[in-house]
């Protein structure tokens, strides 16, 4: 049982270290692009409403560590 906590101690760890150095992920919404296309008309197109227009979503661990300034 010990060993299983330590092994999780140390997941959690490089997981909170990974997300301090890349803190944010691809967007689903809109694969990164940005863009969110209109189911109205063909070809038109926006800023995807989940990212913002970014294309980047802030991680969980992120979150947890104060990483949220600035897209």
């Amino acid at each position: 049982m010990l060993e299983l906590i330590a092994v999780g101690a140390i997941f959690t760890a490089v997981y909170l270290i990974s997300c301090w150095f890349h803190p944010y992920r691809v967007c689903k919404a809109c694969e990164g692009s940005g863009r969110s296309l209109s189911t109205t008309f063909k070809g038109a197109w926006g800023d995807c409403r989940s990212c913002k227009g970014t294309g980047r979503k802030i991680r969980f661990g992120a979150y947890v560590l104060g990483r949220t300034g600035g897209a």
